[in-house]
């Protein structure tokens, strides 16, 4: 499939990023809301703040670098804007996957040597690494099939994915991610 060469127009650049960016700020309340919640939480696991901030830019930094890939994947016409399982497809998503877990994990240790720098009481070492893998797990499965389904969304619809998936895939996976954070220690530490 040849790509296809569109004339780049600043106008549509610009409605197409503050829409998105619009969309996106007033979805962030809902992470607030969610981590409102965890105050308990977080009470009970001390040294757990210290990690959530780095899970949450986590997730949002891969799921924007992957949308990045799949936005050049798609223009250069190696992707097809439609949802099937190509070699290229997998990769990518693979890729997003098996580093949301290693990446999650080593945020975990660093996270404990941090509370322990600092002073500041904390959960032992292996708590951490459990909530940070499984919320992030959780979260990196679900982030990924999303920034597939946006980026191909958005092409199919005439939007440049690379202006909708940064900001988009940042918001949902603050979403996502602080709602699986608080899902996982909800039902396996307290």
């Amino acid at each position: 499939m040849k790509p296809v060469v569109k004339e780049v127009k600043v106008r549509a650049i610009v409605l197409q990023g503050l829409t998105v960016l619009t969309l996106c700020a007033i979805a962030d309340f809902i992470s607030g809301s969610v981590f409102r919640a965890m105050i308990r939480h977080l009470e009970l696991l001390p040294g757990l703040i210290v990690m959530i901030p780095p899970l949450v830019d986590l997730r949002g930094n891969i799921g924007s670098a992957l949308g990045s890939r799949l936005g050049t994947a798609l223009h250069t016409g190696i992707i097809e804007p439609r949802l099937k399982m190509t070699s290229e497809l997998k990769v990518n998503m693979l890729s997003s996957i098996i580093l949301s877990i290693i990446a999650s994990a080593t945020i975990a240790v660093m996270s404990f040597a941090v509370n322990i720098f600092v002073g500041v009481e904390t959960i032992d070492v292996l708590s951490l690494i459990g909530i940070a893998v499984i919320s992030g797990s959780i979260a990196g499965l679900i982030i990924t099939f999303i920034t597939v389904l946006i980026a191909i969304a958005a092409y199919r619809h005439g939007w440049d994915p690379d202006n909708v998936t940064g900001p988009v895939m940042t918001t949902i996976g603050d979403i996502v991610t602080i709602t699986c954070v608080y899902l996982t220690v909800a039902a396996l530490w307290c």
